[in-house]
């Protein structure tokens, strides 16, 4: 690890996985064969996930990140590879496998047991370790909130609403967090994209601040921020892309700051940004995972600058909209060292 000066302004991150590299989709076919002549042991699997993460964290360095995940690539996808962890669920096949790109193309979990014996989500704290032990930068953990986690499961079976799913999982998910705070993590994003619901939906931002309190409520040490954005379902959203009815009834969660997309909508709505207290932090989607535009350092300042009118750059991280899991390796390395030399130049011209 090299030394390394955390920034006091407009730190860059990102929100989610990084890009795989090419060679990702030949090797992860080949892991999927778990017969015994399959060409893949657990020793074998535990490799190729680490390499895959360390590129992920080296990458990030290279394009001049402040703030690092490690790629998220243990993980399958944002949330693929928890739910189908998890005890208590029961796949159900796509309804769709043919035609063009849509939401019923996911497979989706039928809740054939209660969840709230799960004792935690996702081995978050060995994603953190792995991470800190190789950069000297700010290490950040992305985790689904209980919405979020909900987003394939079909709970009608067990429960009758989407919050009473989501409350269930509360308990698991404030344990991953409190392990992870004694781990030493600092920086925790709890995403809750506003995807759609396979079963009866009640999510309205009084419920989504409620069930973000129950979460975070009590736990010091850490600084929380809460991802929303309209998803990127094989970059496409899948949400009507608006925050307005989200305010201000949002600001009642008891987080540092949120993560919000602005990219992809050419800075709609930022004005909101106005109402929030100086002293919450935005960590602004200014690059659009949804392009093969490869923004310009001028481009991201012009965003910046929206930014500036309502946050001090202290409390203003430049970030993607969404994940860049999908996106070329070689088109997130060009979107955000474009997104670190703004940055570069906005701290040097003040």
């Amino acid at each position: 690890m090299s030394d390394y000066q955390f920034p006091s302004a407009l730190a860059v991150t990102t929100t989610g996985g990084w890009a795989r590299p090419g060679w990702w989709d030949i090797i992860d076919e080949a892991r999927k064969d778990r017969t015994p002549s399959g060409r893949f042991g657990p020793a074998d699997n535990r490799e190729f996930l680490d390499d895959a993460c360390e590129l992920a964290i080296r990458d990030q360095e290279a394009a001049g990140l402040d703030i690092l995940t490690d790629g998220e690539h243990r993980r399958g996808g944002w949330i693929e590879g928890l739910t189908g962890n998890m005890p208590g669920l029961r796949v159900k096949p796509a309804p769709r496998k043919l035609g063009a790109i849509g939401w019923d193309q996911l497979p989706v979990y039928e809740v054939i047991a209660p969840l709230d014996g799960i004792e935690s989500i996702w081995d978050f704290t060995g994603e953190y370790e792995f991470l800190r032990a190789r950069t000297s930068r700010r290490p950040k953990i992305g985790m689904p909130g209980p919405y979020g986690i909900t987003t394939e499961l079909d709970f009608s079976p067990t429960y009758r609403t989407r919050r009473e799913c989501a409350d269930a999982l509360v308990p698991a998910i404030r344990a991953d967090i409190k392990k992870l705070v004694a781990a030493g993590c600092d920086y925790i994003q709890i995403e809750e994209p506003l995807t759609p619901s396979h079963a009866a939906e009640d999510r309205t931002p009084e419920n989504l601040v409620e069930v973000i309190n129950s979460v975070v409520d009590g736990i010091t040490g850490c600084t929380f921020v809460v991802h929303i954005c309209f998803g990127s379902f094989r970059r496409l959203p899948y949400a009507k892309r608006t925050y307005r009815w989200l305010f201000p009834a949002l600001l009642d969660a008891n987080v540092h700051g949120f993560s919000l997309e602005f990219g992809a909508r050419e800075m709609a709505e930022i004005d909101l940004v106005g109402t929030w207290d100086r002293d919450r932090i935005l960590s602004a989607g200014l690059i659009d995972i949804k392009t093969h535009y490869s923004e310009a350092p001028e481009d991201i300042i012009e965003r910046v600058r929206a930014c500036l009118q309502y946050r001090d750059p202290d409390k203003l991280e430049i970030s993607t909209d969404c994940g860049l899991r999908r996106v070329p390796r070689y088109l997130a390395m060009s979107k955000m060292s474009a997104a670190a030399e703004a940055a570069r130049r906005l701290r040097q011209t003040g």
